[in-house]
This record gives structure tokens, sequence and C-alpha cells, in this order.
């Protein structure tokens, strides 16, 4: 038993160390003085929006596109039709025709895969820069004013803050706080110079630099392509920057359902086996082993008297620093209701990503009508 105790406290230091690491580079970021874009010149860029059965969502998209602060001669979106069954082409045909803005819609024939929508938006732009988001996010109206001004001759890559649009009842508050974890370790590290987490519904990058680095990966997954990405620009050490700014907050939906919830999450992890980054891989390994640890501290708690003291004061110091990050975090996406359901979800978490780990490896999951 003494040795387990001292492997759950050797882990603990280790995360805890870790996660402090974060919330330093966090603040630091979170504090950086940002250019003022009021007077600088707009520059042209190419906005790509891979679809699939998205008929519910694609004109809000398309809508929040037309009413940014910006000249609509400097920009066009370019959607890419991945073999949609439903309505989604007859939405964007009938918004062409109405709306003013330089939409373009395509569609894939004979390949198919959002990476496989997205290269071919970038073959079909007319501009270097390129930003990407989804059919079902909200958009700010200075999102493209802060793309085009931050993403210049000494930034590559832009990666900019995504948030769950917020819902009631603790499925959502899970979704939310886990969201609000990501993008707290994707910003924290970032600040010192080594990124390692990145989302497409907010990513903007040099055309040119990503077709010198080759384009997008060819694993077969049906995500990854934003951190795949992020990799081969590092490999490649490109300048990537990122901006955290209320007025730069990409907002999507989340899941409904646990069914749904859990068959999103079963496709995120089905890539984590293709990372190479060493620091991707070292944060995602403690995090793991770290919640692995916590189920033997709460079996250990009430079942092994001598020890449960010490197995108390590693739980608080694990919830405490887990605690400090979630508060920054949400309070500059101002989501901080979601931390009423800190406890519930601290207490499920541990379980939770256990059971998405061994399933992961053995489960085949679902994703727009395709089987993976």
């Amino acid at each position: 038993m003494i040795y387990l105790i001292v492997i759950l406290v050797l882990v603990t230091l280790i995360y805890v160390a870790s996660m402090v690491l974060v919330v330093v580079g966090f603040v630091k970021i979170r504090n950086k003085q940002h250019i003022n874009s009021e007077n600088l010149e707009q520059k042209k860029i190419s906005v790509i929006v891979p679809v699939r059965n998205e008929e519910k969502n694609i004109l809000e998209c398309l809508l929040a596109l037309e009413e940014q602060y910006y000249d609509e001669n400097n920009f066009e979106v370019i959607v890419v039709n991945d073999h949609s069954s439903d309505g989604t082409v007859d939405k964007v045909n009938g918004f062409i025709q109405l709306h003013q803005i330089n939409v373009h819609l395509f569609s894939l024939t004979e390949k198919t895969g959002k990476k496989e929508a997205l290269q071919y938006g970038i073959e079909q732009s007319n501009y270097d820069l390129i930003a990407t988001t989804d059919a079902d996010c909200s958009l700010p109206k200075a999102w493209l004013k802060n793309i085009t001004y931050h993403l210049n001759s000494e930034t590559d890559m832009l990666l900019g803050p995504v948030i769950f649009t917020e819902r009631k009842g603790f499925l959502s508050a899970f979704q939310l706080l886990d969201m609000l974890a990501i993008q707290g370790i994707e910003f924290g590290v970032l600040n010192y110079n080594n990124p390692i987490l990145s989302n497409a519904a907010n990513l903007s990058y040099s055309k040119k630099k990503f077709n010198l680095a080759g384009g997008f990966d060819t694993f077969n997954t049906p995500s990854g392509d934003d951190i795949f990405l992020l990799e081969k620009f590092k490999e490649k050490n490109y300048n990537i920057a990122g901006l955290l700014k209320n007025d730069f907050i990409v907002e999507t939906e989340q899941e409904c359902s646990v069914l749904g919830f859990l068959n999103q999450r079963l496709r995120w992890s089905s890539k984590t086996k293709y990372y190479s980054d060493k620091l991707l891989l070292y944060f995602g390994s403690i995090i793991l082993i770290q919640n692995i640890c916590l189920v033997f501290i709460y079996f250990g708690i009430p079942l092994v008297e001598k020890y449960s003291f010490t197995l108390i004061i590693l739980l608080c110091c694990k919830w405490l620093i887990d605690f400090i990050l979630l508060l920054l975090v949400s309070s500059f996406f101002q989501k901080r209701k979601a931390l009423f359901y800190f406890i519930p979800v601290q207490i499920v978490y541990p379980f939770y990503i256990v059971i998405i780990w061994v399933a992961s490896l053995t489960i085949r999951y679902e994703w727009k009508g395709r089987k993976f």
C-alpha cells in the first residue's frame, strides 16, 4: 500500500506543478496588450466552412459572416458540401440568391470527410489568408477584423478562443467545464511559445505556409485536422500565435444527449494515437494518469483509514488547482455560473476519462451517418 501512496503523491505533485505553469501562462497571455485595429488596413481573406447535414445551422453562420465589421469586398466565403443528405445545399443556394456577400458553394464528388472538404475549399480560395470555422458556430462581429489584423507577416497561424453555448443542466455544465479546461491548457501552454492544441472552429493561417507544410494529414480520422496541422506548422518552425480577446470568442453548439456527448468524445479521442508532439503527449498522459489515480483516491479515502488524511490532501490539491484554472478561464469567457457544478463534475470526471479512454481503444463510433 505504501508504494501506491507514494505513486499517488508523485503523480499529484507532477500534475499540480504542470497546472501551475498552465495557470501562470494563461494569466500572462490574457493580460497581453493587443493591436489597436481601428486604423489598420483590411486584408483579403478567404473563409472556409465545411458542411455535412447542417441545414439547421448554416444560415445563422452565413448571416454572422454577413454582419462582420468588415468590408464585404475584402473577404469571400467558401462553403464545401461533404455529401449532405438534407437541405444544406438548398439553404446555401437560397442565401446566395438573396444576399450580397461573396459566397461560393462547392461539393465534394469522389472524396469524403472534413479534411477533404477543407482541402478543396483552400484549393478554390483566392486569397492567402485562410480562416476556418464550422457551420454550427456563432461568430462575433469583429471576428474577421481580429484575424486579418493579427495574422500578419510575423504570424503564420492564429489560434482563437472557442466555447460551448451555455445550456441548463448537469450535462451542459460538464461539457462547458471540460471545454474551459481545454481552452485554459491551450492558451496557457501557448504562452510559452510551444502550442499543443487548436480548434478548427476558430483557426486561421497562411495558405502559402499551409501548402509548404504539405496540407492536412492522411490519418483515417474524421477530426484532428486542426491539431495535426498545428503539429505540421510546429515541425516547420512557423510562427504560431494566439489571440485571447472577448470580441474574438467563437461559440459552438454542444451535444444535447449523453449518447451524443459520449460519441463526440470517442471521436475526439480516436485521434490521440496519432499524436507526435511530445508536450501534447505529456499533458495528455499526466491528465489521464492523474484521473486514474483519482479513482484510487476516491475509493481509498473511506476504505484505507491509515492513509485517508493523506489521500484527502491529495484530492484537495488536485481540486484546488483545477478550480483556480477554471475560475480564471470561466471569468474570461463569462461562464462562471458553470462553476456551481464544479464538485459534482470533479467527482464524475475521473470515471468519464477512464471510460472514454478504454472505449476509444475498443469501440467504433458514428459521426454524421458515417462509422469509424
